[in-house]
């Protein structure tokens, strides 16, 4: 990515997170964290990656209601950037907070058992 694009990405990850959680408070959504933006060479497509904390609905609802909003949301990016173009929005869930909690449960796990084998 060029500095330009990377630029773009993050001024765009910065106004999701205050679009998300002001414009956007009334989907229920419990804590969204944007947590990455890829964005296109030409800044016309964004991949915009979330995590929720705190919501009881499964992620594929909470992206799928995301993504119902999304000519709002771009509405609302419009105003707040300037670009010749509000890129082309697409939601997806990032499960890395996740797997880096599976990942940690696996390792307690393993050392619990030489724990057990030292007390021995």
């Amino acid at each position: 990515m060029s500095i330009r694009t990377e630029k773009v990405a993050e001024e765009i990850k910065h106004q999701m997170a205050s679009i998300l959680s002001r414009d956007l408070a009334e989907l229920k959504l419990g804590l969204v964290t944007v947590t990455r933006v890829k964005i296109s060479r030409d800044l016309k497509n964004a991949k915009i990656y979330l995590s929720f904390i705190g919501n009881k609905e499964p992620a594929e609802i909470c992206i799928e209601k995301v993504s119902n909003r999304k000519k709002q949301i771009r509405m609302h990016l419009g105003s707040k950037i300037h670009l010749r173009f509000v890129p082309e929005l697409d939601f997806y869930f990032d499960d890395t907070i996740e797997y880096a909690s599976r990942i940690d449960e696996l390792i307690k796990e393993i050392h619990k058992d030489d724990d057990v084998k030292q007390g021995e």
